[in-house]
């Protein structure tokens, strides 16, 4: 019997208990873009069942060196084993527009990561998806305050329709 695909809503309103948990609890005495890992993972993995991905294809693999770009972004994604782009995380509230930043190591950093075919930027309540230097759509900010919303976190109403509209396929039929 296929698993059953968990809702949008349902998938934000977990990700959102579990930030919660972690910026919430009294030992996160680490950088606060670090309690977003677990999380966002686990965020990615339900975005896959949400696609009918199988789970464990995609895989967040932690602080991939480029040695390239002389930079470690902090994730690169795969799915069924294949580069498919990378994740930049910063802290709660900075913001997922590169171009913004302020801080002179945020600034150089973009500059090197810029050049990436598929990046998404995350202060894990806005996402932002760029490819090569150019920001594909808008910056999608998740609705309530994420230290604080809990179950409560919304996907915007445009991700809503987007997803509503989203063709829905069958799972493929892949060995895990």
């Amino acid at each position: 019997m296929p698993t059953p695909v968990p809702s949008l809503q349902a998938v934000i309103a977990r990700y959102g208990a579990e930030v919660k948990r972690k910026l919430a609890n009294p030992a996160a005495a680490g950088s606060p873009e670090d309690q977003l890992r677990a999380p966002l993972e686990h965020l990615l993995a339900d975005f896959a069942g949400l696609c009918r991905i199988p789970a464990g294809q995609v895989v967040a693999v932690g602080e991939s060196s480029l040695a390239e770009l002389k930079t470690r972004p902090d994730y690169a994604v795969t799915v069924r084993n294949a580069l498919v782009g990378f994740i930049e995380v910063k802290a709660p509230g900075k913001g997922a527009d590169p171009r913004r930043f302020r801080d002179a190591h945020d600034k150089a950093q973009w500059e090197r990561l810029k050049s990436l075919p598929n990046i998404i930027y995350t202060d894990g309540g806005s996402f932002s998806l760029w490819h090569s230097g150019a920001l594909d759509g808008a910056v999608v900010h998740l609705e309530g305050e994420l230290e604080r919303a809990g179950t409560s976190l919304t996907a915007p109403p445009a991700l809503q329709a987007k997803h509503a509209r989203a063709p829905t396929r069958p799972a493929p039929d892949v060995a895990a």
